[in-house]
Formats: structure tokens, sequence, C-alpha cells
């Protein structure tokens, strides 16, 4: 296996297995190993609601439960994934992670599935593709979900 990479950010829903197979097949054609990241991001919290600092997770707690999430994920899937891909739980703006994760490593390219919202729900929910399209330095295969 060579040093090149191939990063697949993933929320862990059924959508972002829609880019799942395009991963594998981008991986084997370039001889790259398999970079599967989540990126959570910080709660924002409003002092008039917020009743006591304990009620907010830390930044550890949050990369625990995506690092529990990842190995399930993982193993729910893992006819997608041979070799095993390394693994990454990055906490904050998830495109900005996703991003910067890729300079990294020195991505070929990222290969992500959309949700492929519209209208309002586009406007409310934003979109996390959107910006990594917008910002990576290295090429962005965007597969749309058909769910």
């Amino acid at each position: 296996m060579s040093d090149s990479v191939i990063v697949f950010p993933t929320d862990f829903s059924n959508q972002s297995m829609a880019a799942a197979e395009w991963v594998r097949k981008m991986a084997a054609m370039e001889n790259a190993r398999i970079h599967c990241v989540y990126s959570i991001e910080m709660p924002h919290y409003y002092g008039a609601f917020v009743n006591s600092a304990a009620m907010m997770p830390s930044a550890s707690d949050l990369e625990n439960f995506g690092q529990q999430r990842m190995k399930e994920f993982l193993s729910e899937n893992s006819s997608y994934f041979d070799p095993e891909p390394v693994t990454a739980v990055l906490v904050g703006k998830p495109a900005i992670q996703i991003v910067d994760y890729a300079r990294e490593h020195q991505a070929l390219m990222i290969v992500m599935a959309t949700h492929g919202y519209r209208g309002i729900k586009h406007a409310v929910l934003g979109s996390t593709t959107e910006a990594v399209l917008r910002e990576a330095d290295c090429p962005v295969l965007v597969i749309r979900s058909k769910d």
C-alpha cells in the first residue's frame, strides 16, 4: 500500500454510505489508504439555557463518543473496508476539520456523500459538502445520496 490517502468523511448515516463504494473504487485505482473521518461540532450553549457547566460535554467526551460510533460504524460496514481504514474523530466545524485533515495528510482526494437538501432545509442545515468543495485543495468527489 502506498502513502497515498483518500479521505472519506462520514456522519454514520445511511446517506454517507452512498459514497462508500466510490471510496473503495478510488482507493483501489490509486493504491491509496482510506482515512475515514468523523467531525463532531461542539454544541453551542447560551447562558440563559444552561444551569451548570457540568451539563456541557467536553471535547474529550465528544471525541470518545465519536470513536465509539466509528468503531460500531466500521464493524457494521466491514465489507466495504479492506484493509481497515485509518480513522480520525475531529472536534470542530466539520467542513473546516475535513479540509484541514485532508491538507495535513496530503490527500489525493476527498470522497463524500451529499444529502442533496434544497430550499429551506438547505438554508437551515447548511451544507458541509458545499463548504468542503469551496475550501479543499484537492479534488472532491461528491456522491448524491438516493435517500
